[in-house]
């Protein structure tokens, strides 16, 4: 975990997609800065692990199963939040992952498994998270993007890039609509990370000569550094950034 110091204690934070990479590492993050920590994921055997890990240093999390491309489990999701707890401050919208070939080869139905996932589901669940925010006074709401949705990017394909492209841009929007309500949302922008996904995708080599090839500083980017630039942008020091995409990619497309 990367060292940062932040006061989060008495805070409420959410992050879909908690059971592993990005959003396991914002949970660790979250939690060791003083923050109740909800986790949602589909994988309860996972996702009950990061919980635990949390506990074990010492914090406080709950864990959630949730197949976050499903309204009513999003609504379920949401309807615990509102029982256990008096508030939610910080959201991290991270879940996502692609499904189908190029352009020519995908099916229609791995086009709308990735969009109802990538897309559909920040946007369902920024729903009720700006709702919630707004009862009580405000909040920050991070969503995870990606490089492909601001060019093309290797491995990713037509249906995760144009999700991904909706993501950056409905940020933005609902930033605009709802900085009156004291609410700032903002998304981070990943370039080629170190998750489990990719190590399954590609060996180490290849992986290697991918970052190298697009990420100017040379490397993949670990999850840690992805979670330290959500927990900035939710910390006072972030207080007048709201609608932005933070690209986290080493330098890519500088």
């Amino acid at each position: 975990m990367i060292k940062t110091t932040y006061d989060f204690a008495g805070k409420v934070a959410l992050i879909t997609g908690a059971s592993s990479g990005i959003g396991r590492a914002t949970a660790l993050g979250f939690a060791a800065n003083g923050a109740t920590v909800v986790l949602a994921d589909i994988d309860a055997d996972r996702g009950e692990a990061v919980r635990q890990e949390i506990e074990n240093a010492g914090g406080s999390a709950v864990f959630h199963q949730s197949d976050m491309t499903d309204p009513s489990q999003i609504d379920a999701l949401f309807g615990m939040i509102k029982h256990r707890f008096p508030r939610l401050d910080y959201a991290h919208n991270n879940v996502g992952f692609s499904w189908g070939q190029g352009l020519l080869d995908i099916s229609i139905e791995d086009w709308n498994r990735t969009i109802d996932l990538c897309l559909k589901s920040p946007f369902l669940c920024m729903q009720h998270e700006v709702r919630m925010m707004r009862e009580t006074g405000g909040g920050a709401i991070v969503n995870t993007a990606s490089m492909a949705g601001v060019r093309y990017a290797e491995p990713a394909n037509a249906a995760y890039s144009a999700a991904k492209a909706g993501v950056i841009h409905m940020t933005a929007h609902v930033a605009v609509r709802h900085a009156a309500d004291k609410i700032r949302v903002n998304a981070v922008s990943p370039g080629l990370v170190r998750t489990e996904a990719i190590t399954k995708l590609m060996t180490a080599d290849q992986e290697k000569a991918l970052a190298s090839e697009t990420q100017p500083i040379g490397r993949s980017v670990l999850p840690e550094e992805i979670a330290a630039s959500v927990l900035w942008l939710c910390s006072d020091g972030a207080a007048m950034v709201t609608g932005e995409n933070i690209r986290v990619a080493g330098g890519g497309q500088i």
